[in-house]
């Protein structure tokens, strides 16, 4: 049994790793789109916490914004995280309900 759990953002910052990039069928080769026809696009995100950070894989939905730039913050709403199984293999799959461009270093969200 899948089980899908939200994530309480509001202590942790993100960072941009990776450009995003969309997700493919591994089949088709065509890009997978969610249940609402938007396209998906996956991006490695440093999640840096009080205890340190850790790099995660994030889909979303819909064209990144053109301000998502490497090595600058990003700004994650409604992140979830699933568990799978396959066989004898498993992990954990985390999926945003948006990215977007997060405030410079020394700039407040928001602050034009």
């Amino acid at each position: 049994m899948k089980i899908e759990l939200p994530i309480d953002t509001s202590a942790v910052s993100f960072i941009d790793v990776m450009a995003p990039e969309p997700v493919l069928d591994h089949k088709t080769k065509q890009q997978r789109t969610d249940a609402n026809g938007e396209p998906l696009y996956s991006i490695e995100l440093l999640c840096i916490g009080e205890k340190g950070g850790e790099v995660l894989q994030v889909k979303f939905p819909g064209t990144p914004s053109a301000g998502i730039r490497q090595g600058l913050p990003v700004k994650v709403t409604g992140l979830m995280v699933t568990d799978w199984s396959i066989g004898d293999r498993s992990g954990l799959t985390f999926r945003a309900a948006k990215v977007e461009p997060g405030a410079a270093p020394g700039q407040k969200a928001g602050a034009a």
